[in-house]
């Protein structure tokens, strides 16, 4: 009886972790796209006053 607790336990703790690395994922590439989006949203506005004049 001991030894299936122990199963049990093993593989909740086993499907929390996964759901957590799961939304750790989800969320480290949502910052990822987010970041770059901005990054080049803020490039393109400090360029843009340079496209008329030649330099660009």
């Amino acid at each position: 009886m001991k030894m299936k607790e122990i199963i049990e336990k093993d593989r909740k703790n086993a499907t929390v972790i996964s759901i957590l690395l799961g939304v750790a994922v989800i969320a480290s590439t949502s910052a990822y796209l987010i970041f770059k989006f901005v990054s080049e949203r803020t490039y393109r506005r400090k360029w843009e006053d340079y496209d008329d004049c030649g330099l660009a």
